[in-house]
This record gives C-alpha cells, structure tokens and sequence, in this order.
C-alpha cells in the first residue's frame, strides 16, 4: 500500500533531460511505430502481414533487450553510458531503415524491413526503456513520480508536435529526408542531452541478484512467487496490457486507415493531432496528481473507459470533424492509463531492481500487445477488409482493462 509519501523537488537540469531525451525517444519511437508501417505498406508490399510481423519481433527484440540490458544496469550500477551511446546508435540505425525501400524483390525488401526494425529496436530499447525510464525511477520518489511521469507523457506530446510535419515532409520529400532527419536528430541530440545526466543517488551496483545467475533471474520474475511478492504491480499491468493490446489493434493501421478508408491526406491526418494533443496533455496532468495523491487508481478505472468511448466514436467517422473527437477520447485515454500505470508501477518496482522489471513492464505494455494488437488487426483487415471493424474490437478488447483495475481497488479497500 501507498499511503504515506514523500516530497522532494526534481532539479531544473533533470527536467530539462527529461524532457529532451523523453521526447527524442518518443519521436524516434513515433516514427517506427506508425511510419514505418506506413512506408511498408506505401513502398514495399499492400499485404499487411510483413506489418504485423514486423511489429510483433520488434516487441520481442524490445522486451528482451530491455530484460537483458536493464538488468545489466542493474548490476553495472550505471544508467549513462547505455542511454548515451543507445540514443546515438538508435538514430543512425534509424535513418538507415530507408535502405529496405531500395530492394526491389518484395520477399528480401519485406525481410530487411524486419531485420532493421529490430536492430533499430534493440539500440532504441537499451537507451529508453531499460536505462532512461530505469534512471527516472532512479532520480524521483513516491511524492513526485507522477510528476516526473508527466514530463515524460509531455516528451510524447512535444514529438507528436514535430511529427505534425511528418505527413508534410513525406508528401513534399519523400521518404528518405524524414527519416534521415529524425536519425540525426536522434542521434546527435540524444548523445549530447546525455552527457548532462547524473546517476541517481539510490543507484548502486546489484551483483549477487539474491544468489540467482542472471537468466534464473529473468525467468523467475514471472513465477508464482514473484507475482505474489509484487501482486498490486502485476494488476497494474494487467490493467495497462488491457488498454495497449486494444490501442495496438487499430494503431498500426491509423495512418493506412486515414489514407485509404477516409480519404486524409497524410499530411493532413497529422495535423489533426494539433486539437488532441492538448487534452491528452491534460489527462497525462490529472492522472500524474492523482497518483501522487496515492489516487492513481482513480484514472486507472477511468481510463479504459474514456478510451473505449473514443475507439467507438472513431468508427463512425467519415471525415474530420468526428475523427478529431474520437481522436481526442482515445488518446486521452490511452494517455491516463500510461501515465497512472507507470507512476504506481514506479512506486512498486524494488529498488535494487528497476531495471530488471522495466523488462517485466515492457512484457505487459509492448511485447504481448504489440504481437497480439497487429496481429489480430491483421486477421481482421485481410478476412474483413479494412475498414470500421478494427475500431470497434479496439473499443470492445480496451474494457478487460476495468476487471483487474477493478480488483486493484478492491483490494486497495480492503488492506489487501
């Protein structure tokens, strides 16, 4: 239970890294998740199952090198040398995805795609998820983690802002100078935000593990007695898996969805973020003082509600002005479960080992919805067409999230 808190400031240089690399890590990640995607689709193959395929090794390279790197960390003591050099290595392998698109057998084009979006991932996924979100829980406390939470849903938002040129630099550019762009930046701003950072004062080296050797130890985090020791962190899970399997559904196929079923421009379809983005900000804020309050599983009830509402109402869209609306429901949904999930999440992770369950998250909110999300929208486009379908199983799949959140407060209740 989280009752009692403790309050201490965040330094202005944190918030500034927090910022800088949160948002660089999003946009890098904005780019692989939906334009790469898109660029497959528009570049090498209209069949969506290289998509599906992509997306599912890529949350199988993520969540294991978040796994094996973060508890590396871990033992190492050390965040820095992983973020900085992970960040420069992520851009350049980033730019460097726009080389599938020079293969011109559909079969080897569609394989280097996946190849280079899992070499691409594992850098990624070594700097931001394991050891950028490892050192956050490093550097704040339980008064001040929603905050902190914030102001990495802020880099999400700060990234969707500079991605609001992307469909622009796409239509006009092309391909290669959006994403050769994005590389640079990522590479070059990224490795030197990074040299700014400090180690977190409770971060020191975790050698013996408890005495387990270091894949014993991997795999003993999803044993009956690890969920036991760790059960309310282990139903916030549940509750974000529920809510990001439903998101992945539809979400790798927004932008194919936009451009082929309603007739958006690309660059206009990323515009239309500018109305959303605000009110997911605004959720991301009211969530994080929720769960500084120690009330986070207010938003975490809420949340999958809110997001269903939007998945539905972005099924009936036929032009803007609707899509805009579901956009907003959805997105901030989806926005207060993240940041509700992940300040409690922070809260419960033990301290000798955050890097390690930075992995155990990564299971619940990337590896198994993003090969479960895709695949299943996938199913549903090839057998159904593309079409409304993939947002009403989004808003039907989204309210399992209510059942162990549900429970969660229940338990709360009862001094469980």
């Amino acid at each position: 239970m989280m009752n009692e808190r403790r309050h201490s400031s965040v330094s202005t240089k944190n918030i500034l890294v927090i910022l800088i690399l949160g948002s660089l890590g999003q946009l890098a990640w904005l780019l692989e998740n939906s334009w790469f995607n898109t660029f497959t689709y528009d570049c090498v193959t209209t069949n969506t199952t290289p998509i599906a395929l992509m997306n599912a090794l890529s949350a199988i390279t993520a969540t294991v090198t978040t796994f094996i790197m973060g508890t590396i960390s871990d033992r190492a003591g050390k965040r820095k040398p992983f973020i900085r050099y992970g960040y420069l290595l992520w851009g350049i392998f980033t730019a460097g995805f726009i080389v599938s698109g020079k293969i011109r057998n559909v079969f080897w084009a569609s394989f280097a795609v996946v190849v280079l979006d899992c070499v691409m991932t594992f850098f990624g996924s070594t700097a931001y998820d394991a050891c950028y979100n490892a050192w956050i829980t490093d550097i704040s406390d339980e008064g001040n983690r929603g905050k902190v939470t914030v102001l990495g849903q802020l880099g999400l938002y700060i990234a969707t802002g500079i991605g609001i040129a992307a469909g622009a630099i796409v239509d006009r550019f092309g391909y290669p100078a959006f994403f050769i762009s994005i590389g640079v930046l990522v590479s070059v701003a990224g490795f030197i935000t990074a040299s700014f950072i400090e180690e977190g004062k409770s971060q020191k080296p975790s050698l013996d593990n408890n005495g387990e050797g270091f894949l014993k130890g991997i795999l003993s985090s999803f044993s009956k007695e690890s969920y036991q020791k760790n059960r309310e962190l282990f139903l916030v899970l549940f509750a974000l898996f529920g809510v990001m399997v439903a998101f992945q559904i539809s979400f790798a196929y927004e932008t194919i969805y936009a451009n082929n079923v309603l007739h958006i421009s690309k660059s206009v379809n990323s515009l239309l973020m500018l109305p959303v983005a605000p009110a997911a900000i605004a959720g991301a804020v009211i969530a994080g003082r929720f769960a500084d309050k120690g009330k986070g599983i207010v938003t975490l009830l809420a949340a999958p509600l809110i997001f269903s509402a939007g998945a539905l109402i972005t099924s009936f869209a036929r032009g803007v002005a609707v899509l805009v609306a579901g956009k907003v429901f959805l997105y901030g949904g989806m926005v207060m479960m993240t940041t509700s999930s992940m300040a409690m999440f922070k809260n419960l992770s033990p301290a000798d080992e955050r890097g390690h369950f930075e992995g155990i998250r990564m299971v619940f909110q990337v590896l198994l919805p993003m090969v479960i999300g895709p695949s299943l929208g996938s199913f549903l486009i090839e057998h159904y067409g593309l079409g409304p379908l993939i947002y009403l199983t989004t808003a039907m799949v989204s309210l399992l999230a209510v059942v162990p959140a549900w429970i969660l407060n229940k338990s709360e209740k009862e001094g469980v």
